[in-house]
């Protein structure tokens, strides 16, 4: 069997891509068994996204320290530079914030997103009257994640609702020119938001280079996880054409600079006092590269986002606006 594997391959690629693949594979197969909708695992389509006139425009808050306090000043000041939040959020609409909290771990070792960040954004979200929940896809057991990470803390002090996703809850959603995937299975609530902030912490990843905001959206995506590393850069892609976000909110504060996604130890934790806010989340992924001291080339997924023309990439181009608090 392995015989016949080894030469129909051997036949189409050159003997390292041959090597890569099937190393691929075999990780993808110990990971998991149940991939879902991916029909054309190696081929390529061509994609007709376009960037939003707005996308380009980052907003970058530094603060003088990492006080619940500070924390709320950056949010205030960065969403009025936006153009407030009753720009993007009205009442009675359906509101979805997206955070990390995939790991039982607390807010110090930067592996989920910061517990002050997600209670300022809720906390403004609720006060126009929206209905606002919060969620996310844990890979550890989610009432632990939720509790250790303060997360849970964050959203009952907000006043929005706390949500533990249902593995019942997922709907199949087609996608339109995917690199790699035809169709996906989505989150129920993400479907039905009139809203959704994405609101990633940045950090190192093993697999991804870095996990941001696009990779986030694995935590609304169903199926095994393992699958998606097969040709992981190319379904991160998809991802973030099956799940449309109008606005990233991304965690720097503390960054994970080594050893993640969830192995750093403290002398992996940066404080670099920053939270990134855009409406586009290749744009805002691209920029955040720089605090890691890497280039958003450095990563496959960002590079094969721009050829989707989903979003800018050259830190240059972007209309980058810096607010100190």
């Amino acid at each position: 069997m392995l015989h016949k594997f080894q030469n129909y391959f051997l036949k189409r690629f050159a003997r390292k891509e041959f090597l890569n693949r099937v190393l691929k594979i075999m990780s993808a197969y110990f990971l998991g068994k149940n991939f879902i909708g991916n029909k054309k695992i190696f081929s390529q389509t061509t994609s007709n996204t376009t960037t939003d006139s707005e996308g380009s425009k980052l907003t970058i808050i530094k603060g003088k320290d990492l006080s619940k306090e500070t924390i709320f000043k950056m949010v205030d000041k960065g969403l009025e530079n936006l153009g407030g939040i009753n720009k993007f959020i009205k009442k009675g609409m359906n509101v979805v914030i997206k955070p990390n909290i995939g790991f039982n771990a607390p807010p110090e070792s930067a592996f989920t997103t910061n517990p002050h960040l997600v209670e300022a954004v809720a906390k403004k979200c609720v006060e126009t009257g929206a209905k606002v929940t919060v969620f996310d896809r844990p890979v550890h057991t989610d009432k632990l994640c939720y509790r250790n990470s303060k997360i849970l803390e964050a959203i009952e002090n907000a006043g929005a609702k706390v949500h533990y996703m249902d593995d019942r809850k997922f709907k199949e959603v087609k996608i339109k020119n995917g690199i790699n995937l035809n169709k996906l299975e989505v989150y129920e609530e993400i479907i039905k938001a009139d809203f959704i902030i994405n609101m990633p912490i940045a950090k190192h990843h093993s697999s991804a280079n870095l996990t941001m905001s696009m990779k986030n959206l694995m935590g609304v995506i169903g199926g095994r996880r393992g699958w998606f590393h097969l040709y992981l850069h190319e379904n991160i892609v998809d991802f973030n054409k099956a799940v449309p976000v109008q606005l990233v909110i991304l965690d720097a504060l503390r960054i994970l600079t080594a050893n993640g996604p969830a192995s750093g130890t403290e002398k992996d934790v940066k404080e670099t006092n920053t939270i990134v806010m855009g409406t586009n989340p290749v744009s805002v992924d691209a920029y955040t590269t720089s605090l890691f001291n890497k280039k958003p080339t450095d990563l496959e997924y960002l590079t094969l986002a721009a050829k989707e023309k989903m979003g800018e990439i050259d830190i240059k181009k972007l209309n980058i606006q810096n607010i100190n608090v």
